[in-house]
């Protein structure tokens, strides 16, 4: 079983070398990158840091918010990460699609500008041997970051396209309709699995948990994907923010733990 840990686990007061650490500590073998720690580091020196380590990418987040640029939440080109991307080697390129803003656009008009978007990014990607993924959002977040919302309509985006693949976030996707059955009948289009718990906060709203503590039974799900024809990586991600009282090498160490439980 091939294990991940994404970056946003991390608050601002964690150095991505001590995350690094905690993470080959913990006998994970790869890691999601995000922009923060490009940002932080520098990518000739985060390419080091991380070969040093002997870990792989699992993830680079995220490109796309091709809706509304403008709530992008990193100040780096589609052409910078792609071509971040391959330097790093990394599985797969996130695609963020961006939220629906019915004042410029119709759902329509929406759909059609987002699946031509991802289409010139994969065209793009290809020319450096970059997959890029795209990431089905919960429908709450239609308004505020993306409007590709199932698992069946991001397939339809990315089927044209040998080099796009689906990223399967359970924050996501775990209400949506035969989703075990989408991970076993579609596993060559999928790129990437990231799971973490969910429940609500004190405001009823939906939130990221750890993997022991949420409402989402992978006690039966994860052997189900395990014995599927999925092959790809496991990436928790799971934001510094959500950790609850729990620090977040305590939380690596769970998850690693209870990951490999199920190899046993």
């Amino acid at each position: 079983m091939k294990l991940s840990i994404n970056h946003y686990i991390c608050s601002e007061e964690i150095a991505f070398r001590d995350f690094i650490q905690i993470v080959s500590d913990a006998g994970i073998p790869a890691i999601g990158v995000t922009c923060s720690a490009i940002e932080e580091m520098g990518i000739d020196n985060l390419k080091s840091c991380i070969s040093d380590y002997g870990l792989s990418v699992s993830s680079l987040n995220s490109a796309g918010y091709f809706t509304d640029c403008s709530k992008r939440p990193n100040r780096y080109t589609d052409q910078e990460l792609i071509e971040f991307a391959a330097m790093l080697n990394a599985d797969i390129l996130c695609v963020i699609t961006g939220g629906l803003n019915l004042q410029t656009q119709s759902l329509s008009e929406t759909h059609e500008c987002v699946s031509k978007k991802i289409g010139e990014l994969a065209e793009n990607g290809e020319r450096y041997g970059v997959t890029v993924g795209l990431e089905p959002i919960n429908p709450t977040d239609i308004f505020s970051k993306g409007c590709i919302n199932t698992i069946s309509h991001a397939l339809e985006i990315i089927r044209p396209y040998q080099n796009a693949k689906l990223i399967l976030d359970f924050y996501h996707s775990w209400w949506d309709e035969g989703l075990l059955d989408i991970i076993n009948d579609n596993v060559q289009h999928i790129g990437l699995i990231q799971i973490c718990n969910i429940g609500l906060d004190k405001n009823k709203n939906l939130e990221r948990r750890t993997i022991k503590d949420g409402i989402i039974d992978f006690q039966n799900i994860i052997p189900k994907i395990l014995t599927s024809n999925y092959n790809q990586k496991i990436e928790l991600e799971i934001f510094g923010e959500h950790l609850k009282t729990k620090n977040t090498k305590e939380v690596i160490n769970e998850f690693s733990l209870y990951m490999k439980n199920f190899l046993i």
